[in-house]
């Protein structure tokens, strides 16, 4: 189970009382933990295609989108509408809530650019022309990015209309030409805004710490970046996390120059191909994940990139998970922590190389004393005949009689232990002669005797439950110590 989900279990399942959230939520947290990308989403259409979607949800095509706004609103899953297409999906973390953020934020830049910093222009050149009593201002080539730059710290439409009135309180002298935005602007930034933005508090007033990716760029830039660079380049980190928004900006550089502008569809070019890269073989990367986990937990380190490309190239070869499962289990507990050894396992494997798990007290009792008294190492069929017989015989003083009997036979082998313990439990009374010793009788069988089980006396049984008892125990107080 990923940690999406179960946070989702322990966090949230109690208070799911409807079906379909249920399923919606538990299918998108599953799709979202399949992915590799630092800020994965999902889609109506992603979701739609999943089998437990399509076919396990009731009309599904309607109840989709109800089932994930109970989702949103549960705070589950995150929403951001992008405008054109399908709205995205995060998972309610620090990385989709970036990621929404930074949509967000892009979407109102989209709606207001150029509008709104045009729109702010021609509002306070019509206050100029009014202080100057002009008809017409004459715009500048540098106004609108020195406006947008002032836009980008913080400062209102408000602050820059009173910087204006302020600038231009006294009439203009006659025969000088009309003043400009230049002095407007600089008398506004004698002051600081209002609402300083994050922009203004890291590059312009440098009291708070740069974010690790603009630091990055102004070192490639050779400068601090202007507003609409870091603008989008924190837009960047949200959307598509830190590290890719890292090598983009060295592609960039190593192309020949930083262009802040290339840096979005550099990014969603390469997540595109994330995507479709991992919906041709969204099930392999599940199985993956899960070897990756298994080398990991039994051998204590990841696979280096080597060893998990040819863990990618044997899977085609041997799929089996519970197979894959008992050879790393296997190599474990023989110490042999080597990949060579486990991909021999996996391509060659023995019906006796693995041992199955006691299946009560009595079975792990039996295979304590197996190995301690037969002296040999417990293989797969004989551990399955005792799981088999430790169901029906359950008192460990059968099994150390069984036990003592081979040994005083000198007869220590499976086969003879087990025809003891059987015999034992399918005795019947018969009719003995006595040959002067106790417990022997004698049968005419052509011209040999047979000496059939030996009837053992309460007191006898009790000794050797008492022995059973004891060595339970000392095997319990060997387990406890660390």
């Amino acid at each position: 189970m990923g940690q999406r989900i179960a946070d989702f279990v322990e966090r949230t399942l109690a208070q799911v009382d409807d079906l379909a959230e249920l399923k919606v939520s538990l299918v998108a947290l599953s799709l979202l933990e399949a992915k590799l990308s630092a800020v994965p989403f999902v889609t109506e259409g992603e979701l739609m295609a999943h089998p437990a979607i399509r076919d396990g949800l009731s009309f599904a095509s309607i109840t989709l989108r109800p089932a994930l706004q109970r989702a949103v609103a549960r705070g589950t899953l995150l929403c951001a509408d992008i405008g054109e297409g399908e709205p995205r999906y995060f998972v309610n973390d620090e990385a989709g809530r970036r990621a929404v953020e930074a949509i967000g934020t892009l979407a109102a830049q989209a709606e207001r650019r150029p509008s709104r910093s045009a729109q702010v222009l021609a509002r306070v050149a019509a206050e100029i022309e009014r202080l100057e009593a002009i008809e017409v201002y004459a715009y500048q080539p540098e106004d609108l990015p020195a406006l947008e730059e002032c836009l980008a710290q913080g400062y209102t439409e408000e602050e820059i209309t009173a910087a204006v009135r302020a600038a231009l309180r006294l009439p203009r002298p006659k025969g000088t030409p009309p003043r400009t935005l230049r002095p407007c602007l600089e008398t506004l930034t004698s002051q600081p805004p209002a609402t300083p933005t994050e922009y203004y508090r890291v590059v312009v007033a440098k009291t708070a710490p740069p974010p690790e990716e603009v630091v990055h760029l102004r070192e490639l830039l050779g400068r601090q970046p202007n507003g609409h660079e870091y603008d989008l380049v924190r837009t960047a980190t949200g959307l598509f996390g830190l590290r890719a928004v890292l090598d983009a900006l060295k592609r960039l550089a190593r192309a020949g120059g930083i262009d802040a502008n290339a840096l979005l569809p550099l990014l969603a070019e390469q997540e595109e191909a994330i995507l479709a890269l991992q919906r041709a073989d969204v099930h392999t990367e599940l199985h993956m994940r899960e070897l990756v986990a298994l080398y990991e937990s039994s051998f204590g380190l990841p696979p280096t990139a080597t060893v998990a490309e040819e863990m990618r190239l044997l899977w085609n070869e041997v799929s089996d998970p519970a197979l894959w499962r008992d050879v790393f289990r296997y190599a474990a507990d023989q110490n042999k922590r080597s990949w060579p050894y486990v991909k021999k396992l996996l391509r060659h494997p023995s019906p006796d190389l693995f041992v199955p798990q006691p299946v009560n007290e009595t079975a792990q009792f039996a295979f304590g004393e197996y190995k301690r008294r037969v002296n040999r190492t417990l293989d797969g069929h004989i551990a399955a005949d005792i799981n088999a017989l430790a169901t029906q015989i359950t008192d460990p003083a059968r099994w150390t009689a069984a036990f003592d009997k081979a040994a005083e036979a000198n007869a220590l082998r499976w086969d003879y232990i087990r025809k003891v313990l059987t015999a034992s439990s399918q005795a019947k009374p018969e009719k003995t002669r006595r040959n002067g010793k106790r417990g022997e009788t004698a049968h005419r069988k052509g011209r040999t005797f047979s000496r059939p089980q030996v009837e053992y006396t309460e007191a006898e049984r009790e000794a050797a439950r008492e022995r059973a008892r004891q060595r339970i125990a000392g095997r319990k107080g060997q387990n406890a110590t660390p």
